[in-house]
């Protein structure tokens, strides 16, 4: 079996839920984990679908992140136009297959009670790395835990600290 090649990645994350709407969003596009386009949606900015759908249409997209993606995923089959990744309609979007964090540090740390974002942010990350990706990306978003940017960001550096030790195309579901 070949393996598969983790080389063109979106990492996502909403603040919001299905009750409310979409409040923010944001991704991190990455293209051998090196960051090559970003974004951040306001509920302000007009229709949710349509920021997400355009901006997926733009770019290839081999595996979308998130921590816990199980809310991205909940809140993109709420929100968007949302086709399983086997669909075979040329015409029709497709989210997947995914990769989340949290399912990724439980099992590589198994011990860890605490496995927020803020958490393991304290544990594994590097604050002036933080500050400084926060002072490039999130201009729209705040600059905290709970801000799409922002999370986005700590997801995206969760994500590369294990990708030169850990196949990561392994927990790809």
């Amino acid at each position: 079996m070949k393996a598969f090649k983790l080389k063109r990645g979106r990492i996502i994350d909403f603040e919001g839920s299905r009750k409310n709407g979409i409040q923010q969003a944001s991704f991190i596009d990455i293209l051998d984990y090196k960051i090559i386009n970003n974004s951040e949606y306001l509920a302000t900015d007009g229709i949710f679908s349509d920021w997400v759908v355009s901006s997926t249409s733009l770019y290839q997209i081999d595996y979308w992140v998130a921590h816990n993606a199980n809310v991205e995923i909940n809140l993109i089959k709420e929100y968007t136009p949302y086709k399983l990744l086997s669909s075979s309609s040329i015409n029709s979007l497709s989210w997947g297959p995914w990769i989340d964090t949290l399912y990724v540090y439980r099992k590589l740390y198994p011990d860890l009670q605490n496995l927020s974002l803020q958490n393991l942010s304290n544990e594994f990350l590097n604050e002036s790395e933080i500050c400084s990706l926060a002072s490039q990306l999130c201009i729209r978003t705040g600059k905290r835990f709970h801000q799409s940017m922002f999370d986005c960001l700590i997801t995206y550096l969760l994500l590369i600290r294990l990708s030169g030790t850990v196949d990561l195309a392994l927990f790809l579901s």
